[in-house]
């Protein structure tokens, strides 16, 4: 071949390179991952693209098991990757490497974090066996509530309706925190797996996401208690569910709630799981110190720890008002309590400042140091079931119901009483064994164990919320 000839070869080719390199660069489809570190701690970041007619882009975080995380805004231009997630405050800007094997960017969430995803990743699954899937045996509803003003939606939910006529309206309460309607937590989703056996055995069951944020930030307790009266208004009005006994269940802080709500309203029945007796800063040091000890730490090292939340969370009770105690811990950290306070609990001075003030004082909290369950429980006016772990590392079970019995049931404290295998009657208080906070089955009771647990929560537990259920509506409606 003459020289002519060979160079005419490789400009082909080079002419074809081009050609083909730009479109084999622009198919980013399928599975992605890397690595961003967060204070010493490596997580790791899953995305996954989908390229058709449009952009598809879902994000995994599986070492905090959540998974096929809708993102908004994805673009895919010049080798660029973009997406936003509004809800979570994070995105995500990248280029695509010349050899096509990673996308080089910055993940961002409140800070800046390096993020270089690699091809070729096998997308992690979770095995959830309880989380119900369709078709269902009943129907479903979207259910919109809007504020006062008509302005925005309240209030999102589901409702499920069974086939034949409810027996009763349950109403899901969830724990602290913003919840959506499922409670979703480490890949498991509590309250869509209750919705599925209450329906299932004839109830009609509500469960909804929390306030929007921009309003959940600012409500307290008493916000949310105001929100269920909301919800049972609007339900009323439904025709599959007028003139049908309406009761609550409750998770963790959901059963303060639910007292609130009975308080001010009676309702027909109250289920609680996990539920509190206790005011929250006797909650607060039962789980400093539990959890500490789960994790490793010696008696003496959780009890120090847990001394010094105490100061912190004693100030915010005593203080008569949110500003108070807002001046009251900002002297006391000032005065070197935040030093003292940040080594015995692993802060940064200036982080530990800004968050304590900023959590502890916040509308919400402030409000829940000055709510005792005490008198709420004893006017309870309906029948009553407590479901606690006996592993429960974050609401001290044993505690809790016999708090719960003495201040429903008095007189009863003088008879004895199994936790474990008490008869169902108008009032019920049962633990169950090697359940933890969320009643799944557990060696530990640790939170760390939540998403490596495949039950979602104890057969045992849903089963006893159905024979109660039963028993009550034929023996007491």
């Amino acid at each position: 071949m003459n020289g002519i000839a060979r160079h005419m070869v490789w400009l082909l080719v080079l002419i074809l390179w081009g050609m083909v390199r730009p479109l084999t660069a622009q198919n980013i489809a399928g599975y992605w991952e890397g690595w961003i570190t967060v204070f010493g701690d490596t997580l790791t970041i899953g995305v996954f693209v989908e390229q058709g007619d449009s952009l598809h882009v879902e994000l995994d975080s599986p070492d905090q098991y959540a998974f096929e995380i809708p993102t908004d805004e994805a673009t895919w231009t010049d080798s660029v990757l973009s997406w936003k997630i509004k809800s979570l405050g994070a995105s995500f800007q990248g280029k695509l490497s010349e050899d096509g094997q990673q996308i080089k960017g910055t993940f961002k969430q409140g800070m800046n974090f390096p993020l270089v995803l690699e091809a070729g990743h096998e997308r992690k699954k979770l095995n959830r066996p309880q989380e119900p899937q369709p078709p269902y045996p009943y129907t479903e509803e979207e259910i919109n509530i809007k504020e006062p003003q008509g302005r925005y939606n309240y209030v999102s939910g589901t409702l499920t309706l069974p086939a034949t006529e409810a027996k009763a309206l349950v109403i899901l309460i969830s724990g602290s925190g913003w919840q959506d309607r499922d409670e979703s937590i480490l890949g498991h989703k509590p309250f869509k797996v209750i919705a599925d056996a209450l329906t299932r055995d004839g109830y009609a069951v509500f469960r909804y996401d929390d306030l929007p944020k921009a309003v959940f930030q600012n409500a307290t307790t008493l916000d949310f208690a105001d929100v269920v009266n909301r919800i049972r208004d609007t339900l009323s009005q439904h025709p599959a569910l007028r003139h049908i006994p309406v009761g609550l269940l409750g998770h963790s802080e959901g059963s303060l709630v639910a007292y609130i709500v009975d308080n001010k309203r009676p309702v027909d029945f109250i289920i609680t799981m996990g539920g509190v007796a206790q005011p929250i800063r006797q909650i607060l040091c039962y789980q400093n110190a539990a959890i500490a000890m789960a994790n490793g730490a010696t008696c003496e090292e959780a009890s120090q720890s847990t001394a010094e939340s105490d100061r912190l969370y004693a100030i915010v009770e005593k203080a008569p008002t949110r500003e108070k105690a807002m001046e009251r811990m900002r002297k006391y950290l000032e005065r070197g309590g935040v030093r003292r306070t940040a080594k015995s609990l692993g802060f940064n001075p200036n982080q530990l400042q800004h968050q304590a003030i900023q959590t502890l004082c916040s509308p919400w909290f402030y409000t829940l140091f000055h709510l005792d369950p005490k008198p709420y429980i004893q006017h309870l006016s309906c029948p009553f079931l407590a479901i606690n772990g006996q592993l429960d590392l974050q609401v001290e079970a044993d505690q809790s119901v016999r708090l719960m019995r003495q201040y429903l049931d008095p007189e009863s404290n003088k008879t004895p009483y199994s936790f474990y295998d008490a008869p169902l009657a108008y009032h019920t208080y049962r633990i169950i064994p090697s359940a933890n906070h969320l009643l799944q089955t557990c060696p530990t009771g640790n939170p760390n164990e939540y998403g490596t647990i495949e039950e979602t929560i104890r057969p045992e537990a849903l089963q006893l919320m159905t024979d109660w259920l039963n028993h009550i509506l034929n023996h007491y409606y």
